[in-house]
Parts: C-alpha cells; structure tokens; sequence
C-alpha cells in the first residue's frame, strides 16, 4: 500500500473519520492508530507486523532499563546491548545474504590457494526477505533508547506510546525519522485534539499544500521523468547519444529528488491530518554552495540522527581537526552502508566524507560568497559533485560505472528519446528551488486566505487533472528498497 493509490485513499478516509469522528477517548485513538498502523504495515506482508512488533518490545525495553538504572555503567552496557541488538536484527535482514556470499567465496578462495580439498566453513546462503522500512523504524527505536541514555527525555511508561511511535503509518515505510524526543511528547495533545479545550486545530492549509506538492513531484515529475528519460537511458548507455547521457544522469538528480521529497511531503502532510507535527526533511537542497550544506538541506531528519547518534560519538569536533575529520568520514561510510550491502552504497558514503572532512581541511563553504558569480560557480559546483555521486548511488556495480561514463563520449549516436516533456519537468524540478523563502510564505498565506470551498474546489480541480496527465500504475518509491 503506498500513498498515491485508491486504495490508501480510502484506508486514510476511514482512518480520518475513526480518528476523528467515532473514538472520543484518548485511549481509544491511541489504540486505532496502532491498530491501523500495522495493518498499514501488513498490507505488503502480515509477518512483517511480528518483526515491527520486536523491535518494539526490544527498545522498550532497554530504554526502560537505561532510564531507571543511576549507576553510569548499567546505563551505557544496556545502550550499547540494544545497539548490538538493533544492528543484529537490521543486519540479518539487509546484509546476510550478501555477507555469507562474500564470506563463503573468500574461503573457497584460500581453501583452493591452500589445496585444501574440503572448504572447511561456509554459511547457508539463504534469500532474506527485506521487510519495507526496516532501517527506517529501526533507527527510530535507536533514537529513543539514545534520547534516554542522554537524558533528553524520561523512559516512557506506556508501551503503546512506543507502539505508536515506531509503527505509526505515515512514517514507517520510508521516514522521515522523527526523533523519539520530538515525536513523543506530542502523543497526549494529538489524541486530545478535539476533546479537550485548547486542543491544537488540524493544520488543514499546510497539510492539503504538502499533500499536493507532494502527489505532483511523485505521480508527475518523477514518473515522467523516470519512464521517459531515466529508465530507458540509464538501462543501457551505450545504445544513447552523449546528450541523452548526459541529461539521463542529470535527470536521476531531479527524480531522487522529487520522489522522496515527494514521499516527505506526503508524510508530513497526512500526519498534520492526524494532529502531529514532522519536521521537515527537504530544504532546497540543489541550491547548496557546499557539501557540507547540501546535508544540512538534504534528508535532513537522517542527516541529523547521523549527526547527533554518530558523529558525536565518534568525537565530533571536541578532540582535535584529525579526529573531526575521521569522525566526518566513518559517519558518512556508515551512512552509505545503512543504505544497502552493495559496495557501492559504501563508497557513495565515503565521497560524501571525504567531501566534508577534506571542506573542513580548508575550511570551505562555511559561508556563501557574496558575489553573485562566485556564489553560482560554488552551487554547481556541488551539484556536479552530487549529481556523479547520486550515479554512483544508483549504479548495481563497479563495471556499470565505467560503462556508463565511457557512454558520454557516443557522439555520433543518433538521438532516440523525446526529450521535450522529461527535460522540462527536470527543469522545473530544479529551477523551483531558486524560489526564495519569502514567495512561499507569501503563496501560503493567500492559500490560507481562500475561503473553504474555494479551497475544495481548487483540490478538485487538482485531482482531476492530476488523473488524467498521471500515468497508469504508480512505480513504488525509491527509498522502499532501504
């Protein structure tokens, strides 16, 4: 079940009515979202609803005996004991089959060197379902343990609280992950909302603009690009000139782009309708004048847990330049590997912390240059930088890498892709983060002054239209497989 389909439609229209309309009681609420939650969760596969559920109960667990015990060793043994479990539990799913692949040719490999006629170890290589959004409900249980061991907030009592906050729907599949010290706290009011006087309003304005935002940069800019240019581009270069090359590879830029932040906009719009509030996790990023501001700009709820879970604990900037610089580049390396097994999610990691330590070697892009040209030179500069390491982002190996960039020199490769529809919406994708602040504070304000049916006509209008340009069949998005 992904978002932009009839069928979440009418789950969120029931889950909407039930929420509000039929449960009256903060208890009552608290229970239907979980419940709906994991049958959310149990729509791509029911077994998955066990896994969600240990998880649960395993960072329930440690965080209460982190939170209760005074002595400071207690404490930090069972942080790092739910460090271990939580990376076991990510690990066998995301990377077994994989590491007993490459494990049991590396034996095989010395066992013949040697003339050994028996291989003496090996592992059962077995296919390892991934279950959707594992890493990201992961790092969520992660945050809460981390957020008690630091002392950002008390152990919570309620065991549904943190049913709750690891399953809830919006979130589960691909983000944003909401720290536990952010998400928590809101559970009371947002289930009040309604019954108690005071309670916080539905932020209708703001969710019904992110929830449009985000079913046009899904359903129209990053399908169409996707299947006009990306696709059939990127599936085999050689057969495309240099420009379709060229623009195939820009083009994965402003796809990556528009369908997770699209993803986001969705999240965050559809859990405002619930009464919670997410931070954001976009902010123009491809007007960054630096690496180390592009991932101050870039996923940025994943940035920040890398930030304050990772990178201070391996020292930050409090030992020294050298240890800041090796703190920047195993964050980043860890980063990479949080997203996948293949070697090339490992090495995407590291370019992005070899970019920062080497920004912080010369101290770089602190600051944007206040003349215009120089500032344009440093903001394509990093895109060019983002842009071939999203390529490596993409690539399932080493020699696809190398056959797609030999692939720039085919000039005399007769042109075979329609560019005119892809290559504009890349344009528009890209050229709308230009946009100041100041106009979108501005558009929302006058979208907030639009009477009430104004404003449903205005979205009907939209989804109308978006049914009829959209394309048949809705690809699933990008970061499902992570």
């Amino acid at each position: 079940m992904i978002f932009p389909t009839f069928t979440f439609a009418c789950f969120f229209l029931a889950v909407f009515a039930g929420f509000w309309y039929i449960f009256r009681r903060k208890t009552d609420r608290k229970i239907f979202l979980i419940a709906a939650s994991y049958l959310f969760y149990a729509a791509w596969d029911w077994r998955f609803c066990f896994l969600l559920l240990f998880s649960t109960g395993i960072n329930y667990g440690f965080g209460y005996l982190v939170g209760t015990r005074k002595d400071h060793l207690w404490r930090k043994l069972f942080m790092v004991l739910s460090v271990i479990a939580n990376v076991l539990l990510l690990g066998f799913f995301k990377y077994y089959t994989a590491f007993a692949t490459h494990l049991n040719a590396l034996v095989r490999y010395f066992s013949s060197s040697a003339e050994v006629s028996s291989v003496p170890f090996t592992l059962p290589v077995i296919s390892v379902l991934l279950p959707v959004g594992i890493s990201f409900y992961t790092f969520k249980g992660m945050s809460y343990v981390f957020d008690v061991y630091l002392c950002r907030m008390p152990p919570v009592k309620s065991f549904a609280d943190i049913m709750l906050y690891i399953s809830f729907f919006p979130q589960l599949a691909s983000g944003p992950i909401v720290h536990a010290n952010e998400f928590l706290p809101q559970i009371d009011p947002a289930v009040a909302a309604g019954i108690e006087p005071g309670s916080r309003p539905i932020r209708f304005d703001r969710a019904s603009a992110l929830i449009v935002s985000g079913l046009f940069k899904k359903m129209v800019a990053a399908n169409f690009i996707s299947t006009l240019l990306v696709d059939p581009v990127l599936a085999d270069p050689a057969l495309f000139n240099t420009l379709e090359v060229f623009l195939a590879t820009v083009g994965y830029s402003a796809v990556i782009y528009a369908d997770f932040s699209g993803y986001s906009d969705l999240a965050i719009g559809i859990a405002l309708l619930l009464g919670f509030n997410t931070p954001d996790n976009f902010n123009r990023p491809y007007i960054s004048f630096s690496i180390t501001d592009f991932w101050r700009r870039w996923h940025i709820t994943f940035s920040s847990w890398l930030r304050e879970y990772l990178y201070f604990a391996f020292g930050g900037s409090r030992f020294g330049l050298r240890r800041t610089l090796f703190a920047l580049v195993a964050t980043m390396a860890l980063g990479g590997l949080w997203h996948g097994a293949s070697l090339t999610f490992v090495v995407w990691g590291l370019m992005q912390g070899i970019g920062l330590a080497l920004e912080r070697l010369f101290n770089y892009g602190r600051n944007r240059s206040g003349t215009p040209w120089k500032a344009a030179l440093q903001i394509t500069g990093t895109f060019v930088f983002v842009t071939v390491s999203w390529a490596v982002f993409r690539a399932p190996g080493f020699d696809y890498l190398v056959h797609l960039f030999t692939s720039f020199g085919n000039i005399g490769v007769p042109r075979s892709v329609s560019l005119p529809v892809p290559v504009f919406l890349m344009i528009l994708v890209l050229a709308v983060q230009f946009i100041p602040r100041s106009f979108r504070k501005s558009s929302m304000a006058c979208w907030t002054s639009v009477p009430i049916i104004g404003k449903g006509i205005a979205l009907g209008l939209f989804f109308a239209l978006l049914s009829v340009i959209g394309m048949s069949g809705i690809a699933p998005f990008i970061y499902f497989q992570f």
